[in-house]
C-alpha cells in the first residue's frame, strides 16, 4: 500500500521550509520542522553512497532494500533531502516496487527542491506511454502531484491523452488529475476542454471512471450550483445502482437528491426503481435511500406518511443487527423521524427496549426514543421495562429511566402505574435512586394534584429525609413540603431544621426554602410564624447571594403591605402541567431533515454551528 507523508523539508537558504497546506491543513498539523538526529547522519550519507553502488553494480535487490530504509526514514519524520539527486537518478528502473518508492518520495520532496525535481519530469512522460496501464496510472498521479508552478504545461499535454485511454484505471487517474489542474490552474483547465469530456465520461462504462467524473464535476461545478441534472443523466445512473460498490451508490443517491422530478408517475418510477436499496446490508445506503424517498414526497402528505410505514423495518433491521455505533447512527434518525411522525413506531415499542450488552451511549437514545412512541396503549408495557432497568449497573441508565417514567407520566395517563413504580424506587436501600424519584416528582406532583393518588408518597418521602445530601434532591424535597405540606403533619419541624442550617445549605435551596416557608406559613400559621421571621431576617442580611435577598426582601414587603395580596400571589391557584417546554425549535427540525444522513442529526443541530470553514493553516494566527 501506498504511504503518505506529510513533511516539512529544508529550504534553501539553510533553514527549514515549509510545504504549503493540503485541502486547508499544514503539514504536521503546525508541528515544528524535522531535522536529522546527530545519530543518523552518518545513516543518510551511507544510504546515499549505498544507493550510488547499487546503482553502479544494477543490484536491484540492494536498490529495492536501500529505497525501503528511505521510505522508512521518511515515515520517521528524518529528513532525506539529502538523498534526493540519487532518486532523481533511481527514476529509470523498470522494477513497479522501485517506481513506486522512488515516486512517493518525489512527490513529498518536490516543493522543497523543484529545480531537481523538474529533471525526473522526461522518466514520468515516459511511463506515462508504457505499455502496462498501471505503469500509466501510477506515472500520471506522481506528475499531477509534484505539486510545483512548472507541472502544469506538461500535465495538460498528458491529460490530452490518458482522457481518452484504453484502460479505466489510466482513465479514473486522468480524471483525478483534471481534477488538480483545475486547483493549480483554472485557465489551462478551461482551454483544455475537459469539463465537457467529464459530462460524457458520466456514460463510461467503468464505474471507478464514471463517479470518479461526478465528483470532480461537482467540485469543479460547484459555485454555479453542481451538475444540472436531466433525465439522460439521472436514468443510466439508478440503471447502473447493482454495477456499483457501496461508496459509489451514495454519492449517485446524494447527486439524485437534487433532481426533481417531472410528474408522479416518474417519482413512483424512480422509488420502485430503488426499493431493493432499502434491503441491502449497508446502513449508509439504506439511510441515503430513505433521504431521498423522504425529499422526493416532501409535498405530498399522504404518500410521505405512507414512506414513512416503509421506511420501519430496514432502520430497524440495522439496529438490531448492526454494530453498536452504525446502530446509534441509525437511532438518531428514527429519532428524528419520530418527531414527524410517533404513531409509525409505537407499534414497535419492543424494538427499542436496552439489551444487557447495549453500550450507555445506545441505551440512553432508546430511552428518549421510547418516551416519544409512549401512548395510551403502550405506555404501561413500556413503564414496567423502565422500572427494570433500574437495577442497571450504570448509574446514569438509572438516573434516565425514571426521568423516562416521569416524562411518559405527563405525557400519558400513567399517574396510577407510576406511582405504583415510585414507591417501590423510594423504599430502595439506593441513595441516588431515591434522589432521581424525587427529582421526578416535583415534575410529577405538578399535573397529578388529586390528594388521593398522591398521598401513599409522603411517608416514604419523609422516611429517610436526613440522608439527602444532592442539592437538586433537596430542593425537590424542600419544595413538596411547601405545596403539600397541610398533608404532612413533619414538614414544619423539618423546614425548621433547614432554617436553622440556612447558611449551610446552597443557593438553590435556600430560595426554595424561602418560598416553601412562605406557602406553609398562610397554610400552618402558628407552626410557622416563629419561623419565618428569623428566616427573613437572615435571608434579607445575607447578601452572598442576591436572588436570595431579593427574595426574602420580596416576601417582606408583601407581608408588610398586605397579607391577604401575599397569600394570592405565593398561594396562587395552578394549573396542571401537561408537559415542559423544549429548546428544540420547529425550524431546527426542519433543517435537520434537510440535512438528513449527515453528521447534523448525530450532533442534533444545524451544519453551521459546528462547520467552520476557513482555509488558514492550523496552528497560525
Amino acid at each position: 500500500a501506498t504511504v503518505s507523508v506529510l513533511y516539512w523539508g529544508e529550504g534553501a537558504g539553510g533553514g527549514f521550509a515549509k510545504m504549503p497546506k493540503r485541502f486547508g491543513f499544514s503539514n504536521f498539523m503546525g508541528a515544528k520542522p524535522t531535522y536529522t538526529p546527530a545519530e543518523k547522519k552518518g545513516e543518510i550519507n551511507e544510504l546515499k553512497a549505498q544507493l550510488n553502488q547499487a546503482e553502479a553494480e544494477h543490484d536491484q535487490a540492494k536498490k529495492r532494500d536501500c529505497l525501503k530504509r528511505v521510505v522508512a526514514y521518511m515515515t520517521l519524520g528524518i529528513d532525506t533531502s539529502p538523498l534526493f539527486t540519487e532518486m532523481i537518478m533511481a527514476c529509470a528502473t523498470k522494477d513497479l516496487v522501485q517506481k513506486k518508492m522512488v515516486y512517493l518520495y518525489l512527490c513529498t520532496h518536490a516543493e522543497t527542491n523543484p529545480d531537481i525535481a523538474i529533471l525526473a519530469i522526461n522518466t514520468l512522460q515516459k511511463d506515462c506511454r508504457d505499455e502496462s496501464p498501471v505503469v500509466r496510472g501510477l506515472a500520471l498521479r506522481s506528475i499531477s502531484s509534484l505539486r510545483i508552478p512548472s507541472i502544469v504545461e506538461y500535465l495538460v499535454t498528458l491529460l490530452r491523452d490518458t482522457i481518452k485511454d484504453p484502460s479505466p484505471y489510466v482513465r479514473k487517474t486522468a480524471v483525478i488529475a483534471s481534477c488538480k489542474l483545475y486547483r493549480m490552474n483554472p485557465e489551462e483547465f478551461d482551454k483544455l476542454m475537459i469539463l465537457d469530456k467529464l459530462q460524457a465520461m458520466i456514460k463510461d462504462p467503468d464505474a471507478h471512471v464514471c463517479c470518479n467524473a461526478l465528483v470532480v464535476l461537482g467540485e469543479v461545478l460547484e459555485n454555479d450550483g453542481g451538475i444540472e441534472l436531466t433525465k439522460q443523466i439521472v436514468y443510466p445512473l439508478l440503471n447502473r445502482l447493482r454495477d456499483l460498490n457501496e461508496w459509489q451508490q451514495c454519492l449517485v443517491l446524494e447527486l439524485v437528491l437534487r433532481y426533481v422530478p417531472e410528474n408522479e408517475n416518474e417519482m413512483f418510477t424512480i422509488m420502485n426503481l430503488l426499493e431493493e436499496r432499502l434491503w441491502g446490508s449497508n446502513s449508509s445506503v439504506i439511510l441515503a435511500t430513505t433521504h431521498l424517498f423522504l425529499t422526493l414526497t416532501q409535498n405530498l402528505p399522504q404518500l410521505h406518511r405512507q414512506v414513512y410505514t416503509r421506511l420501519k423495518d430496514p432502520l430497524l433491521t440495522i439496529v438490531a443487527t448492526a454494530p453498536m455505533e452504525t446502530a446509534y447512527t441509525c437511532l438518531c434518525h428514527i429519532k428524528l423521524l419520530i418527531c414527524r411522525e410517533p404513531e409509525v413506531f409505537a407499534d414497535n415499542y419492543k424494538d427499542f427496549y436496552c439489551r444487557y450488552n447495549d453500550p450507555s451511549f445506545v441505551k440512553s437514545l432508546k430511552l428518549e426514543i421510547m418516551v416519544q412512541i409512549a401512548n395510551e396503549k403502550n405506555y404501561s408495557d413500556i413503564m414496567t421495562e423502565l422500572a427494570a432497568y433500574v437495577t442497571d449497573v450504570q448509574v446514569d441508565t438509572v438516573r434516565r429511566s425514571i426521568r423516562s417514567m416521569g416524562e411518559i407520566a405527563l405525557k400519558t395517563n400513567a399517574g396510577k402505574v407510576a406511582v405504583t413504580h415510585f414507591l417501590e424506587f423510594l423504599e430502595m436501600d439506593m441513595g441516588f435512586v431515591r434522589s432521581e424519584t424525587l427529582n421526578v416528582l416535583k415534575d410529577f406532583l405538578r399535573k397529578y394534584t388529586d390528594i388521593t393518588l398522591i398521598e401513599p408518597f409522603f411517608p416514604a418521602i419523609i422516611k429517610n429525609w436526613k440522608e439527602m445530601d444532592d442539592t437538586p434532591c433537596k430542593v425537590a424535597f424542600v419544595w413538596i413540603l411547601g405545596e403539600f405540606g397541610e398533608y404532612i403533619d413533619e414538614a414544619p419541624y423539618i423546614l425548621e431544621y433547614y432554617c436553622e442550617h440556612f447558611k449551610d445549605e446552597p443557593h438553590q435551596v435556600r430560595l426554595e426554602l424561602l418560598t416553601s416557608c412562605m406557602k406553609l406559613f398562610f397554610k400552618r400559621p402558628p407552626e410557622l410564624q416563629p419561623v419565618l421571621g428569623p428566616l427573613l431576617n437572615e435571608a434579607i442580611n445575607d447578601f452572598s447571594h442576591a436572588d436570595v435577598h431579593d427574595r426574602a426582601l420580596l416576601y417582606y414587603r408583601l407581608l408588610v403591605k398586605n397579607t391577604r395580596i401575599a397569600s394570592q400571589v405565593v398561594c396562587c391557584q395552578k394549573e396542571a402541567v401537561e408537559h415542559f417546554e423544549t429548546n428544540e425549535s420547529a425550524e431546527i427540525k426542519d433543517k435537520l431533515f434537510e440535512e438528513f444522513n449527515s453528521l447534523s442529526v448525530i450532533f442534533n443541530m444545524p451544519a453551521e454551528r459546528f462547520i467552520v470553514k476557513y482555509d488558514g493553516v492550523l496552528g497560525e494566527e
